[in-house]
């Protein structure tokens, strides 16, 4: 498959006409990330695209992961490799359920993209848990942990009033059309119910400086990253209110003085003819809660 641009006629993010203000291409990718060993994916190895929605900010991938049912094909088979490569949840969970614990939120907690479980077993058991995911392999070793684990997503499962609280944690960016999802998340959750959402930040300062280089732009799942006016725009269109927006730091961050530093490394690699590393994730995620009305 071709890494050829694809053609949009809305934002992904805030439904608006499609009119870009930047593009951006992101020459390498994680080499790490187990995608890539997808055949269908063979002609991104060369490259990302990207391009920033005028209206909202948004980042959205232009090229070959938006053609239709590609990455739905490939999340149902995901190789080992991919979820080996995956971030342990533990510190972030415990700043998860502080969030949710303002919100007097307890009962059925659902995690949709919950993988093989990791965020659900670092959640205290205080929850009943359960999980949505679409990846065959995480889906086996997820139940054989113990958790209600069903294959697929939201929209496919056609779940109805089941949740308190629905998590979609480093998962949205990876949705190519969101609005869908997040209208089959309303559909899960009860009356009162939590959707807590975080997610990479497009219109952060960090990102905006460091452009091509930004780490998050170089993970191959990453088609739809929301700009904070975007997602708190979409969770409200598809009807949850008591919108609330969090910067919550990734695990996975450093402090300023680290970024700096790569700046200033960048900086040097450009003088001595070498490629820049990607820039690190710094006050670059976001946290947004919502309630669905009673």
């Amino acid at each position: 498959m071709q890494s050829a641009k694809v053609s949009l006629d809305h934002c992904p993010a805030c439904l608006g006409p499609w009119s870009t203000s930047q593009s951006i291409g992101v020459p390498s990718t994680d080499q790490g990330d187990g995608m890539l060993s997808s055949p269908a994916l063979a002609g991104l190895a060369a490259g990302l695209k990207y391009a920033r929605c005028a209206r909202c900010g948004s980042l959205i991938a232009v090229d070959a992961r938006r053609q239709p049912g590609v990455l739905d094909a490939i999340y149902r088979e995901l190789p080992d490799a991919y979820w080996a490569h995956l971030n342990p949840q533990n510190r972030f969970a415990a700043v998860l359920e502080e969030h949710l614990n303002r919100r007097g939120a307890s009962g059925d907690l659902w995690d949709i993209g919950c993988g093989t479980g990791t965020l659900l077993a670092s959640l205290s058991d205080r929850w009943t848990k359960h999980g949505i995911e679409p990846g065959a392999r995480a889906v086996a070793e997820a139940q054989s942990r113990g958790f209600d684990v069903r294959q697929g997503t939201a929209e496919q499962c056609h779940l109805h009033e089941v949740a308190d609280v629905a998590l979609l944690v480093d998962v949205i960016e990876h949705m190519p059309n969101p609005e869908t999802e997040l209208q089959a998340i309303f559909q899960m959750l009860r009356p009162g119910g939590t959707l807590a959402v975080f997610t990479g930040m497009a219109d952060a300062a960090a990102p905006s400086l460091a452009g091509r280089l930004w780490y998050y732009l170089h993970c191959v799942g990453h088609v739809t990253v929301f700009s904070r006016k975007a997602l708190c725009e979409l969770i409200e269109r598809v009807g949850l209110s008591n919108v609330q927006f969090e910067r919550v730091e990734h695990q996975g961050a450093v402090g300023l003085r680290k970024w700096l530093a790569r700046i200033a490394g960048n900086a040097a690699r450009g003088v001595l003819g070498r490629p820049a590393a990607p820039m690190h994730f710094y006050r670059d995620h976001q946290l947004v809660l919502a309630t669905k009305p009673r």
